[in-house]
């Protein structure tokens, strides 16, 4: 739905409500009534005022940002944001997250890479908030030192929104830093997590690269372990349905760079398979 429509359409819903609740006792009992009750009731007049004002305060300022993104212009979105975290020193979740998005579908490392130092020198703890999104983006550079590197100062997800992917991303780093024997524990916890595309892609791994690596009776065990949950999710799921999930988690960026390996998980989750 196009912003132009949802500030017409909210604006519309509040100004209607607020007139059936004080006009309504105008129009059932009269003027009489009515004054009273609008005298009494004045409070709730302001609050509808505050809300009506804050609404259009609020996209009056950020106008050119939502006419910038739903047109996807991201060149000039980047640089509007670059502006507001930089040099407006404007660091909230939103605009910050916003920031690494665009960046990230700009293939803007820089970006992202002056952000994480600004945040760590002065906003440590959103650094750690939003550890997903930066660690995704440390995965694109295909450096799997640097992204183990990072990951790992994350690893234990406390203070981390999204704990259970930071903690695949890092494991994700082992594997692609040929450590996969290290990745094990981590994947192997979160086959069953109750998000199934982080459940598939961990029991993936573990099933392939992990197994690889394992020795003979290990290895066996975890392909035991990586068969059982994709029988699972393949009973619960058909491929449409799959499908939908897939669309869900790619809502975010951090899943998104993940595509490659999970379109190869998902073609494994159906191996022999009739797929509906």
């Amino acid at each position: 739905m196009k912003f132009k429509t949802i500030f017409i359409l909210f604006n519309a819903i509040l100004i209607f409500s607020f007139a059936f609740i004080f006009l309504m006792p105008f129009f059932l009992l009269g003027l009489d009534y009515s004054i009273p009750f609008w005298t009494k009731n004045w409070p709730l007049f302001t609050f509808f005022a505050a809300v009506l004002v804050g609404f259009n305060v609020f996209f009056g300022r950020n106008w050119r940002l939502f006419t910038l993104l739903e047109a996807e212009r991201w060149d000039e979105l980047g640089a509007l944001l670059e502006d507001r975290v930089f040099v407006k020193k404007r660091r909230d979740r939103r605009t910050v997250r916003l920031l690494v998005n665009t960046s990230l579908l700009r293939g803007d490392v820089a970006t992202i890479e002056r952000l994480e130092g600004a945040l760590r020198a002065e906003k440590p703890e959103a650094l750690r908030r939003d550890a997903v999104i930066f660690g995704a983006a440390r995965l694109l550079r295909n450096d799997a030192k640097e992204s183990v590197r990072f990951l790992s100062e994350y690893a234990d997800g406390k203070g981390v929104e999204n704990a259970a992917w930071i903690k695949f991303h890092h494991a994700f780093a082992l594997v692609l830093d040929k450590r996969a024997i290290e990745a094990t524990a981590p994947l192997e916890a979160s086959v069953g997590a109750r998000d199934p595309v982080l459940s598939l892609l961990s029991a993936y791994l573990l099933g392939s690269l992990c197994a690889v690596s394992a020795a003979g009776g290990e290895r066996d065990r975890l392909k035991a372990v990586a068969e059982a949950e994709r029988s699972r999710l393949a009973g619960r799921y058909s491929a449409r349905a799959w499908a939908r999930e897939i669309e869900r988690a790619k809502s975010e960026v951090h899943i998104v760079i993940l595509s490659k390996i999970l379109d190869e998980a998902s073609e494994w989750l159906y191996k022999g398979a009739a797929t509906a």
